[in-house]
């Protein structure tokens, strides 16, 4: 019978033990998930799906814009970073215009107020103070290439090399 009540004490014993242990063990996970470690890891998977999130939806909008490119005629202007516009001009007549300007005396193009705006509403301008010509280097490459390279016979074709730009903010 003593033999039995000291059973039951060493057993109490070792059930208060267990469940010390086990709360213990909680919290020291409790501080694990706190850690800085831990936040960082849950901030990078967080930042790896709003990521796919986001390339997914630069997917869906560039499919998108690619419908609206094949519906919308028309010619466009890239004078880059922002600057997108639709011009009335065709490639003959950018190559009509370099060429009435290479035949153009220097004088008379490397005066300030040259300016030309290839059928859009957004002009280049010639700068004889600073020495900066943009209209030559423009119809040095019409010259060469037989048109300029940020020139798009259609909205299509411009979508093609600037899928994620919406044809809707090209400037008329």
């Amino acid at each position: 019978m003593e033999k039995i009540k000291q059973n039951k004490i060493w057993i109490t014993i070792l059930v208060i033990g267990i469940i010390v242990i086990g709360i213990l063990l909680a919290m020291l996970h409790q501080q694990k998930q706190n850690s800085p470690e831990a936040q960082s890891s849950s901030y990078v998977s967080s930042a790896k799906a709003s990521s796919a999130s986001t390339s997914v939806q630069d997917k869906n909008n560039e499919k998108a814009y690619a419908k609206k490119a094949a519906k919308i005629k028309g010619h466009v202007l890239d004078f880059g970073i922002g600057n997108v516009y639709f011009t009335t001009w065709t490639k003959s007549d950018f190559v009509n215009w370099a060429k009435k300007y290479k035949a153009t005396s220097t004088n008379q193009i490397h005066q300030n107020g040259v300016k030309e705006s290839f059928g859009t509403t957004y002009s280049i301008e010639n700068d004889n103070d600073t020495g900066d010509y943009p209209l030559d280097e423009m119809a040095n490459q019409i010259t060469s290439n037989g048109a300029l390279s940020n020139y798009y016979e259609t909205v299509k074709e411009f979508n093609k090399q600037n899928p994620g730009v919406n044809p809707d903010d090209i400037k008329k």
